[in-house]
């Protein structure tokens, strides 16, 4: 087959005149891979051809490892630029480091890095109206599925999103900001606002094994939410080098893949988000986004689950609570799935209040658990402190989620004065994900101006779902744009008091929603005041 193929290459190079023609399927390209996942319906995401076919062009594997760790480690004293191309017909990016990736480089950069902190050359440091926010990537190259290359849940995730932040620019008029497409130099992009944090992920594996022995947590870290018997079970993948054996490991689990690396990359992970965590407290940062991989909120205590190996979030409120002095963090879980192992590990902790808003119809929805009803409102001490909306219709959006925000949580939220919150990010919500949902990039960046009323705006996010690259990077972006913005709680409160002025705000909304809402403040009226007292009003069905 093979030779018959390149005979007929040859035969179409010569009637073109001897100029070879770029054919879409190249030879040493695989075909593309779906395989069917019990987390979705497809493991593969399913993009425009435009999308799925972008590509960067290869120059060298010396200049691939170079933008690797310019992606990775921001901090590095190079101030090399890359620049993007869309020529080539296919995405050769594997699960993200393939010698083959292609690559381009220019040393005329524009920006520069200044103390961990990018900016442009030519723009004065930050102005009155930024947040110091930080921001970490861990794009974990060396965590992948073996057996899909074109996994959707995969380190081009978030290789993307920097990609995307460092094209998309900010500009202050009137004490406002504003994101516009980047037209020129004179305007500084979302990603240079920004703290950037170095990373424990390097292309290099004698600086990766050296920043791994300065990791921020140690054994208790990870104990305080995960068991001991699953720890070491991890350590054994660690030690593992042969595929089968841990394809096997892999299958005991749901939706999960792993490499002998995996573990250490899910470390990875946790380390970099509870070190924004820490420096959130500590007062050296504002607020903070943990572009991160893999996610965390499906892992349990015992047991990974939806690509998740580590629980993030959990790691991060315990390190919290018990290393930072933290009394209470409240955890929002706006990812369309819910975040069963996040909710396994608090059921039964007043310090922690977790929030989720995510499809459930009845159960039959991943995780299909039913301990995603409204009516699981926690045990023991931990009653009432822990609320779910579980939504059973698809093709929900902006208005339901906002309104959610307004009854439930914001009430709850400031009768709890959490010290911290922290934001479970998943946005395969968003309009146009793989959750069939309608919620917009705009609508979570509300949603995180409303989060920045609380704890003094100590805001911590998190990545967690979200596949579709072009709709991923919008969502993320509108988000660290609240996050930049000190205006942010002004506009919150005024979106606020606008909404509850608005007579025909409940009109808009979906009526199975309405139900949701009215389930969950039944399941809490007991226990919050703000319900029992008939400060804050439901919606009625239309």
């Amino acid at each position: 087959l093979n030779t018959v193929r390149q005979r007929m290459l040859n035969a179409d190079t010569c009637m073109s005149g001897g100029s070879k023609r770029k054919n879409k399927a190249n030879d040493d390209i695989p075909t593309l891979k779906r395989a069917s996942s019990s987390l979705f319906s497809i493991a593969t995401v399913l993009e425009s051809d435009e999308e799925q076919d972008r590509a960067l062009d290869v120059v060298s594997i010396e200049q691939q490892e170079h933008q690797q760790q310019l992606l990775l480690c921001p901090t590095a004293t190079s101030s090399s630029k890359i620049r993007l191309h869309s020529s080539s017909p296919h995405s050769w990016d594997g699960v993200g480091y393939d010698s083959k990736s292609r690559c381009d480089f220019s040393e005329s950069s524009s920006s520069r890095i200044v103390e961990g902190k990018t900016r442009p050359n030519n723009v004065v440091e930050s102005t009155p109206t930024d947040h110091r926010t930080g921001l970490v990537f861990e794009a974990s190259k060396l965590h992948f599925d073996r057996n899909v290359r074109y996994h959707k849940e995969r380190s081009l995730r978030i290789t993307s999103i920097m990609r995307h932040l460092s094209e998309q620019c900010m500009e202050v008029v009137d004490n406002a900001t504003a994101v516009c497409s980047k037209a020129s130099h004179s305007r500084i992009s979302v990603l240079e606002r920004c703290v950037v944090q170095p990373s424990y992920s390097d292309p290099d594996e004698r600086k990766r094994s050296l920043r791994s022995e300065h990791h921020l947590l140690d054994d208790m870290d990870f104990l305080r939410v995960h068991l001991p018997g699953y720890l070491r079970r991890l350590d054994t993948w660690s030690n593992c080098s042969c595929g089968e054996r841990l394809d096997r490991e892999a299958e005991q689990f749901q939706s999960v893949y792993l490499t002998s690396d995996s573990a250490h990359e899910a470390k990875n992970a946790a380390n970099s988000l509870c070190k924004l965590v820490a420096k959130v407290i500590n007062s050296e940062l504002d607020n903070a986004f943990a572009v991160i991989r893999p996610p965390g909120h499906h892992a349990e205590p015992g047991v990974a689950g939806g690509y998740c190996i580590l629980n993030n979030v959990a790691i991060a409120a315990s390190y919290a609570i018990d290393q930072l002095s933290v009394r209470k963090v409240l955890i929002v879980d706006w990812d369309v799935h819910h975040g069963n192992g996040t909710q396994e590990i608090f059921i039964d902790k007043p310090d922690v209040l977790y929030f989720s808003i995510h499809r459930y119809h009845g159960g039959n929805y991943f995780p299909f658990l039913s301990s995603a009803r409204a009516t699981n409102v926690g045990v023991g001490e931990g009653l009432g402190f822990n609320a779910n909306v579980g939504w059973n219709k698809k093709n929900l959006g902006d208005n339901e989620y906002i309104a959610v925000f307004e009854h439930l949580l914001l009430p709850m939220a400031r009768e709890f004065n959490p010290d911290l919150v922290l934001v479970s990010a998943g946005f395969d919500a968003a309009k146009g994900d793989m959750g069939e949902m309608l919620v917009t990039p705009e609508c979570f960046g509300r949603l995180t101006r409303s989060l920045m009323t609380l704890a003094d705006g100590r805001v911590v996010c998190t990545l967690e779902g979200g596949y579709v690259r072009s709709i991923l990077g919008k969502c993320v972006a509108s988000v660290v744009t609240s996050l930049l913005d000190r205006n942010s709680k002004k506009i919150a409160q005024r979106e606020s008091e606008t909404y509850s002025k608005d007579q025909d705000a409940f009109s808009s909304i979906d009526n199975s929603a309405i139900r949701s809402i009215i389930a969950t403040r039944t399941a809490h009226e007991e226990f919050w005041d703000c319900f029992r007292s008939g400060r804050t009003c439901i919606p009625t069905e239309n």
